[in-house]
């Protein structure tokens, strides 16, 4: 069995205990009505569209320059359904509408993903591996660059591995909601907001056949960035504040914004082998959720966005910045299963 699929399995099999561990005690949790309709009696479904991210960047100190890397991001469609605190999503790509490999390359992906969102708590699982990368910013870096001929530098030789958990706690559960904005299985009736604590651990793996910095664009930065490998392992706590405002009853606006400080491990080889760069020190991370839409009765819809940004030294000139992160448009019906299945 492959890593990934060994991993995969585990976060399938968490999630699965996630959900059945939150229907056991959802009936001992109380809420405000006057706050926190709920829906979980019914079957909530939605279809979405995604789009996910997986970039990084190289810092320079000295001159202060951002070599940026992106996958070719691709358009996902997916269906998703919640029943009783119990909830699956699907998603897969669409070949028809990700045909621009011409232009930044082809990337192969492979995301999973496992959350839940609970009435005190929130635990986040993820697995991401690319392969597959193109610079965006090559002209910036170097005016010379014939952007006609090639605007975005490819480097198929480039892979990531982003290994990641985080869990948070609600400290306001009673008044706000955070199933309303991003499960939908609930609705915020009135504007709220909470403190949340807590805190994560992250792995990050990046490998490449030959200096991540281009022979083109070496003259930017110091030779301490011309990395082909570098792996990260991450700890740390976090304190933020989630805060929903409800428009006309219906509509709302849900911002949730969870700064942290990791301890971080780094380990770093250059292309000859005559530098190995290893160091444990303090770093900053931001986790940002925004959502927006629609929700009432029957049905809803909506956006919500989720990016998580670590950063860390990779010596003592320059810097690696990654940023996971997905954009997720929805609409959705929920339905009275009892009622549906009366009629049979």
């Amino acid at each position: 069995m492959s890593c990934f699929r060994l991993v995969a399995l585990i976060l399938i099999l968490l999630s699965t205990q996630l959900c059945f561990s939150q229907e056991h005690t959802s009936k001992k949790t109380k809420y405000d009505t006057l706050y926190i309709i709920s829906y979980s009696h019914l079957l909530t479904t939605k279809g979405t569209f995604i789009i996910r991210g997986n970039n990084f960047n190289i810092y320079d100190k000295t001159s202060k320059r951002s070599l940026k890397y992106k996958p070719n991001q691709s358009l996902a469609m997916g269906f998703a359904g919640y029943h009783k605190k119990i909830g699956l999503e699907l998603a897969f790509n669409l070949p028809f509408i990700n045909n621009d490999n011409d232009k930044y390359g082809k990337t192969y992906q492979r995301d999973l993903h496992a959350s839940r969102y609970g009435r005190k708590t929130i635990i986040d699982l993820n697995l991401q591996t690319y392969k597959g990368f193109y610079i965006e910013n090559a002209k910036e870096l170097n005016p010379s660059w014939n952007s006609k001929l090639d605007p975005y530098p490819k480097r198929p030789d480039i892979s990531t591995i982003a290994l990641g958990g985080s869990f948070y706690y609600i400290l306001n559960s009673s008044r706000f909601s955070y199933r309303a904005a991003f499960i939908q299985d609930e609705a915020q009736k009135q504007r709220a907001g909470s403190l949340l604590l807590g805190g994560y651990v992250n792995y990050f793996n990046l490998r490449s056949d030959s200096s991540i910095i281009p022979i083109q664009l070496e003259s930017a930065f110091s030779d301490r960035a011309y990395l082909i490998k570098g792996k990260t392992l991450t700890f740390g706590a976090g304190v933020g504040y989630a805060y929903t405002l409800v428009i006309r009853k219906h509509f709302f606006i849900t911002l949730s914004a969870i700064p942290g400080i990791a301890l971080v491990n780094f380990e770093g080889q250059k292309e000859n082998m005559d530098y190995f760069y290893t160091k444990t020190k303090i770093a900053l991370r931001s986790q940002i959720r925004f959502a927006t839409g629609y929700n009432r009765g029957k049905f809803y819809a909506g956006f919500n966005l989720t990016t998580d940004n670590i950063s860390m030294d990779n010596s003592e000139q320059s810097s690696i910045n990654y940023h996971l992160g997905n954009i997720r448009f929805y609409a959705g019906r929920r339905f009275d299963l009892s009622k549906i299945i009366s009629k049979f």
